[in-house]
C-alpha cells in the first residue's frame, strides 16, 4: 500500500498487474469507516491474470488509510478524488471499475469527466443506493424491499448525526459500528484478516471509534437522496454491467435499472451470485475479456 500527499489529502492506493499496461482504476464499494479502516488484510483479491493491464486500487475518502474528513462532502467531490489521483499518477484516460457504493461515484466520474474515462464497468450496483425512492425500480419486489429497509435505518442515522451529533450515534448503536456484519459469502482464506480486525474494534475506546463511524457517515450523506437515473442517457464511453441474480444487498432490478438507462450498456446477469462481484472470479474473468476486447 502506498500512501500520497495528493492536493493535501492523504490518499492510499495500491498497484498491481503490468505495470506498463492499460491503467484500470478500481473504485470499491462499502461506506469505509471501521470495517475498512482496520481491515489489515489484503485490499484486492484478483484471482484472474491480468496481463496488459495496471490494476489501480485506491482507499476512498474517510475509508481505509485515506484521510478522514470531518465536514460534509458531495458525491462530486469524490468523483474528483478519482481524477486527482489519475492527475498524480499522469494518467490521462482509464477503463474504471466501480462496485456496490463505488458504483455512483463511477457514475458521476463518467458524467462529469468523460475524457477521463475510456469505459466503464459497474459491479453490483445502482444509479440511487440512499433513496427511499429509486428511480425505474420496483418496489413490489421483496429483495428491493428488504433493500429499502436497510436505507431506512442508514437514513435514520443520519437524522440522528445531523440533529445530535456524532457521540449519539455511538451512544445508539455502538455495537454495529465495533461489529461490521460478515459479507454474504465470506472468503475463508479472509478469516483470520476478519478476526484480527474484530479483535482491534472491540478494544478501541469510543474516541478512536468516533472519528471512523463519522467517515461512514459522510460517505452515506454523499450519497443521501441521489438519483442518477436522468443523467444516463449522456453517458457515451462503452459500459459493462453485472449483477448477481442472488444480490440481496443491492437486488438485481437496480442492475437492470441501468441497463434500461445507459446506452449501448452491456448487461450480463451472473446466475447465483450475490453481492461482493469484484472479488468473484467468474466475474473478475467476465471484466478481463471485456477489457481486453475493447
Amino acid at each position: 500500500m502506498r500512501l500520497a500527499l495528493i492536493n493535501g489529502r492523504r490518499v492510499a492506493y495500491e498497484v498491481s498487474g503490468d505495470p506498463a499496461g492499460r491503467p484500470v482504476l478500481i473504485i470499491h464499494g462499502a461506506w469505509g469507516g471501521p470495517s475498512s479502516t482496520l481491515w489489515n488484510g489484503p485490499r484486492l483479491r484478483w484471482h484472474v491474470p491480468t496481463d496488459g493491464l495496471r490494476l489501480i486500487w485506491y482507499d476512498r475518502r474517510c475509508a481505509g488509510l485515506s484521510q478522514y474528513d470531518t465536514g460534509p462532502f458531495t458525491l462530486e467531490d469524490l468523483a474528483n478524488d478519482a481524477v486527482d489521483l489519475l492527475d498524480y499518477l499522469n494518467i490521462d484516460q482509464a477503463a474504471i471499475i466501480a462496485t456496490s457504493a463505488g458504483g455512483p461515484i463511477g457514475l458521476r466520474l463518467a458524467l462529469d469527466h468523460p475524457d477521463r474515462v475510456e469505459s466503464l464497468v459497474l459491479l453490483n450496483t445502482g444509479a440511487s443506493l440512499m433513496s427511499l425512492t429509486p428511480t425505474a425500480i420496483s418496489l413490489h419486489d421483496p429483495f428491493v424491499a428488504d433493500r429499502l429497509a436497510t436505507v431506512a435505518k442508514r437514513l435514520a442515522l443520519l437524522d440522528l448525526f445531523e440533529c445530535e451529533g456524532i457521540e449519539a450515534v455511538i451512544a445508539e448503536s455502538e455495537e454495529e459500528w465495533r461489529s461490521p456484519p460478515q459479507p454474504p459469502e465470506p472468503d475463508p482464506a479472509l478469516s483470520t484478516h476478519r478476526e484480527n480486525r474484530q479483535r482491534f474494534l472491540q478494544g478501541i475506546s469510543n474516541e478512536e471509534l468516533t472519528p471512523l463511524a463519522r467517515g461512514a457517515l459522510l460517505n452515506m450523506k454523499a450519497q443521501r437522496g441521489v438519483d442518477l437515473c436522468d443523467e444516463l442517457s449522456r453517458i457515451r464511453c462503452p459500459v459493462l454491467i453485472i449483477h448477481g441474480d442472488a444480490d440481496t444487498t443491492v437486488p438485481v432490478a437496480f442492475g437492470r435499472a441501468l441497463a434500461e438507462e445507459i446506452p449501448h450498456g452491456e448487461f450480463t446477469v451472473l446466475n447465483g451470485q450475490g453481492h461482493g462481484l469484484i472479488v468473484n472470479p467468474a466475474a473478475q474473468q467476465l471484466v478481463i475479456q471485456w477489457l481486453r476486447s475493447g
